[in-house]
């Protein structure tokens, strides 16, 4: 994913904590940008204006090719955008981090523009018009994060998002000490991010995940750790042996003090609002 869109306003503010990494190009789209690889998208009074009135974006997007990652909140007004937006990506492989928002903080007419996008952009997935749509819950965030003053609520969020996919996509791109990994089948396009806490053996999701299908873990260890410990790889294997879904994973040396995880899991079903 070297290149970030951001649409809306939480969608900028997360592609600004993408922008701290020289790994990736960043470009927003929100009413009143201004700014080098930013667009000033005209303020409408409802989602389906914003869709309506999407303006042409293929200049904007001309510099624009390869690995992409979308990123949305649900909820907001320009959401409605986001499918006109997204037709205008040619010859991009398209992976979309979908931000849920707490349903206490929308209007009730965000609600309805919530659940619209929210499921869409699943069946987008699910039929191949997107490679992968990334499904993330604030609330889930918060009870990962712990509490945070209010003035900090919206960047720590962001931050953590941010750097678990940060070090998820160095682990891609870096040569493993065990690659053991196995990638989804086609149709489990649906997917969400979590950490596993290699002392305490335990997990939490980013969302509240159902009928997971295939699941990705990513295990950094220091070297002087990979260098003694005898019951690396029989720990893992426990963890994996526990998951009803095929697991696979990746071990990798880290410069961290202490040993930690992060996994990806996929699933071929619509995740349901309920969830």
């Amino acid at each position: 994913m070297d290149t970030v869109i951001g649409l809306g306003s939480a969608g900028c503010s997360i592609a600004d904590e993408f922008a701290k990494y020289p790994q990736y190009d960043v470009y927003k789209i929100d009413v009143g940008l201004k700014g080098e690889n930013c667009y000033d998208i005209p303020k409408q009074s409802n989602p389906e204006n914003y869709e309506r009135n999407c303006p042409d974006l293929g200049t904007f997007f001309d510099p624009i090719t390869g690995d992409i990652l979308f990123i949305l909140a649900g909820g907001g007004r320009i959401s409605g955008a986001t499918l006109a937006v997204l037709k205008q990506l040619k010859n991009c492989n398209i992976n979309v981090l979908y931000i849920k928002p707490n349903k206490q903080d929308l209007t009730p007419s965000g609600v309805l523009q919530e659940r619209l996008t929210f499921n869409v952009l699943q069946q987008y997935a699910r039929s191949g018009l997107l490679n992968t749509i990334y499904l993330v819950q604030n609330s889930n965030i918060e009870n990962i994060i712990g509490d945070v003053p209010i003035l900090q609520y919206t960047k720590k969020i962001n931050e953590f998002i941010v750097s678990t996919i940060h070090y998820i996509n160095i682990f891609k791109n870096t040569k493993a000490v065990i690659n053991n990994s196995v990638d989804p089948d086609e149709i489990s396009r649906i997917a969400t991010f979590g950490i596993h806490n290699v002392q305490e053996n335990t997990e939490q999701h980013f969302f509240d995940f159902k009928n997971e299908r295939y699941k990705l873990y990513f295990f950094a260890y220091p070297e002087d750790v990979l260098n003694k410990d005898t019951s690396i790889l029989k720990n893992i294997r426990e963890v994996l042996a526990g998951n009803s879904a095929q697991s696979s994973y990746q071990i990798h040396t880290t410069k961290h003090d202490k040993p930690f995880c992060y996994f990806v899991s996929f699933s071929n079903v619509i995740q349901s609002l309920d969830n």
